[in-house]
């Protein structure tokens, strides 16, 4: 390393955020490239601090050797959050590599039940975070190999999950305005170890066509569509999981279709009354 890139690595050192940022304009090939080259130290913290999107790009162009170097330096809730972002088989060739004892310790966090919310969700749903401009953002979604829903997810940079928006939302705010100010807050979500039969009768189906799972902390998993829990229902040989979907499609169905009814009549306080202690009794 020369002088010119000793200088270079000190100032990324002291400053792995604003360096993540930048980085993160750039093409993800050239981001690994050179983070391959930091101390790993100093590439593990400027990892860390790149946005969900960013990292799952990066990953994908490391060497599996690299990437693994990278994760045994990391915090083991900040490699943790790493190991979900990327695809499952890279994560599998990518978990021998690691010391004995941080496997283990990965392997406890990463095991969640089979057929679990964390276990189904998709780890590689899009996720920007809240201090991108809507520019930025219009950028990563252009970029990305992550997968893209209806909704992408905003996060903090720690993943928290705090907000929501859809593509035409995006498409339509102001460039300059950050996607804290553009995005939908306290977004319906599911707890990491939500049971599948729970998941697919849950009442934001009618709304959503995905929902993100979050762990304890809230921080952001993956997010699930419905059309995934529908194929489990019946891949799976479960007849009574495929009648609950079903059923719950059919409520909620039902009962919007009675509230427009509603809503197109001329307001009368009487049904309308009925029809909420009704369904508070039920």
């Amino acid at each position: 390393m020369n002088a010119d890139e000793r200088v270079a690595a000190g100032l990324i050192a002291a400053h792995p955020e604003d360096a993540a940022r930048l980085l993160e304009s750039g093409d993800p090939v050239d981001t690994a490239a050179l983070l391959a080259e930091l101390p790993t130290p100093v590439a593990a913290e400027v990892y860390r601090a790149l946005g969900p999107a960013s990292a799952a790009a990066c990953a994908t162009a490391f060497t599996e050797e690299a990437l693994a170097a990278i994760v045994d330096a990391l915090p083991l809730d900040a490699a943790a959050a790493a190991m979900r972002g990327i695809e499952p088989d890279r994560r599998d060739a990518v978990l021998p590599r690691l010391e004995e004892a941080r496997r283990a310790e990965l392997g406890a966090l990463l095991a969640y039940a089979e057929n679990s919310a964390a276990a189904l969700a998709d780890p590689l749903a899009l996720a920007l975070t809240d201090d991108l401009t809507v520019a930025d953002a219009h950028r990563q979604l252009r970029a990305t190999r992550a997968h893209l829903f209806h909704h992408l997810y905003v996060v903090a940079r720690d993943r928290t999950l705090l907000g929501f928006l859809t593509i035409p939302e995006l498409m339509m705010a102001r460039p300059r305005e950050k996607l804290a100010a553009v995005m939908q807050r306290d977004p319906v979500r599911l707890d990491a170890n939500t049971d599948l039969g729970t998941v697919a009768v849950h009442p934001a189906w009618r709304d959503f066509d995905s929902l993100p799972v979050t762990d304890a902390a809230g921080r952001l998993l993956g997010a699930i569509r419905h059309r995934t829990i529908r194929r489990l229902s019946w891949v799976q040989g479960r007849p009574m999981m495929a009648t609950l979907v079903g059923l719950s499609e059919v409520y909620w169905a039902g009962l919007s279709g009675i509230l427009a009814s509603l809503a197109r009549q001329t307001p009368s306080a009487p049904p309308i009354e009925a029809v909420q202690e009704e369904d508070d009794v039920s």
